[in-house]
């Protein structure tokens, strides 16, 4: 049995995720993550699958902190990352959130998302994928531990970063 209680809690932080990412509120997006939480975007092998483990196979991209994340941010807003230079305009369009597991401490969710962002000087792009949640039990509510992300592109043609996944 569904409990939808908790459907619509991790609904919640899926969906406000991704408007917080698109309404470049990186602040709020940050908060939403624990310490420790991992932020990780897995590499393609030769075969095709992804690889599985952050600290011994090559990784899109690998975060293991929050202040990994607020460095990031950082890089962004100050111009210094070239990826980032101007911010694209982002939307997110998430579905498809689903509950994989829940041990009454964390909760493992998936959601599948598409991006479609765009700048003045490298127009549109657009990518699609799937995440995977784990997220933790904290005072506040639901937060995110850790968020594996899988793209569906096995080329990446161009720049991205944490706002356009």
């Amino acid at each position: 049995m569904i409990d939808l209680q908790l459907q619509a809690e991790v609904s919640d932080i899926v969906y406000r995720e991704a408007r917080l990412i698109d309404e470049q509120r990186w602040e709020e997006w940050i908060a939403l993550y624990c310490e420790d939480a991992v932020f990780w975007v897995p590499a393609f092998r030769m075969d095709g699958s992804y690889t599985e483990d952050p600290k011994t196979e090559l990784n899109m991209i690998y975060i293991d902190n929050r202040a990994g994340l607020e460095a990031r941010i950082f890089r962004v807003n100050t111009e210094i990352a070239l990826s980032s230079t101007p911010v694209p305009r982002t939307t997110h369009v998430v579905g498809g959130v689903l509950i994989d597991g829940d041990d009454g401490r964390e909760v493992k969710a998936y959601a599948s998302w598409q991006v479609v962002w765009t700048n003045d000087v490298r127009g549109q792009q657009v990518r699609a994928g799937s995440y995977a949640y784990r997220l933790r039990r904290a005072d506040k509510g639901l937060a995110i531990a850790e968020k594996k992300i899988l793209i569906l592109d096995s080329t990446i043609d161009g720049y991205f970063d944490v706002y356009a996944i």
